[in-house]
């Protein structure tokens, strides 16, 4: 692999998804904090700590512990001292030699550098390969990313030990282990795997639909007007949508749906898009009411309406749904639609 040097083997990899995991869990985590919690949390990251006999609010501390954004100890009768914990630090990478000038190396000025550091992620935990350019066949056995020219794609392959095409120690062929990360790839959550060639991969980076809607969608504080938009195709049912996105207009709509892995594999298909402008009706939820999740077609039943949602961006139009597979998710209100009594399953047990 030549995105990096220190990524250059099995553990190196599995180092940089545990960075990457562990930076996406504290964005969360900082994301979720409520009122109390963030003063509390502002103290400890200008001081470095914060600890009894200055008033601080002891249960907010422990959310702040249960978050892993603060270390509590509790020496008992109510004295306790909370250290703050640093954000997660990714480790420097060893010298490399200098690679080809087609292939994407962490702290490159290449376009594709960030897509093919979330290609390592996907493969995170695989074998990569000590290759430096794509000349070089290298050591090590493992796979190798590289851009696949201009087309804003990336090449994935695998070499073996010493550049033969031979099977590897455990006795797969290459064909065998394009299939692994084909595997992978399409586990992963932004990855469209395209058709490439019989020696190597074809993957594409897209965006998941919140950052393809956040694209187009004009800001409220400009003056602009954003609508709700069920985006639907030619393969679906009459009433029913693939997405829905918030944007300006159709147009807009189009663009967010087309950028996201689902959207390419519908134009993929050959069908047809449409998208109708939904009425605030369409958007309320009722507590009892019988619904399904427009992109997974999970269906159940609402419990609370108004509910905050975190994340890049907040929002307070939070819906959470008990699923018929006794779990719960909460989502925003446009993410769920109504569930005809003919296609409820659980009305006729």
């Amino acid at each position: 692999m030549i995105v990096s040097a220190g990524w250059g083997n099995e553990s190196g990899a599995a180092e940089r998804a545990g960075f990457l995991n562990a930076q996406k869990e504290r964005e969360r985590a900082e994301a979720a904090l409520t009122g109390p919690q963030r003063r509390v949390y502002a103290v400890a990251k200008r001081d470095g700590a914060v600890r009894s006999g200055y008033r601080h609010n002891l249960v907010a501390v422990r959310g702040l512990h249960a978050s892993g954004l603060v270390r509590l100890t509790e020496y008992g009768a109510g004295t306790w001292t909370a250290a703050y914990v640093p954000p997660p630090v990714e480790e420097q990478a060893v010298e490399t030699p200098e690679a080809g000038p087609d292939v994407a190396r962490a702290g490159s000025g290449h376009p594709l550098a960030a897509a093919a550091l979330a290609a390592l992620a996907a493969l995170a935990g695989q074998p990569l390969a000590d290759v430096a350019g794509p000349d070089d066949c290298g050591e090590v056995a493992g796979y190798w990313v590289r851009p696949n020219g201009d087309s804003g794609r990336l090449a994935v392959g695998w070499t073996a030990e010493k550049g033969k095409p031979v099977p590897g120690a455990e006795g797969r062929s290459r064909q065998a282990r394009l299939a692994v990360a084909e595997e992978l790839f399409e586990r992963a959550e932004g990855w469209l795997v395209e058709p490439g060639g019989d020696d190597t991969l074809s993957v594409r980076h897209v965006p998941t639909l919140e950052a393809a809607a956040e694209r187009v969608a004009v800001e409220p504080d400009l003056g602009g007007v954003t609508d709700t938009w069920a985006v639907t195709h030619s393969g679906l049912r009459d009433g029913r949508c693939f997405l829905r996105v918030e944007a300006p207009d159709s147009a807009a709509a189009f663009e967010a749906a087309l950028a996201t892995r689902t959207g390419l594999l519908v134009r993929r298909a050959g069908h047809r898009l449409g998208a109708r402008r939904l009425r605030e009706a369409d958007l309320e939820r009722r507590v009892g009411e019988r619904v399904r999740h427009v992109a997974t077609g999970r269906t159940g039943t609402v419990e609370a309406v108004a509910v905050p949602v975190t994340g890049a961006r907040p929002y307070a139009d939070g819906v959470t749904v008990a699923l018929d597979g006794r779990s719960r998710k909460t989502a925003r209100a446009l993410e769920w639609e109504p569930l005809p009594a003919g296609q409820d399953h659980e009305t006729d047990r």
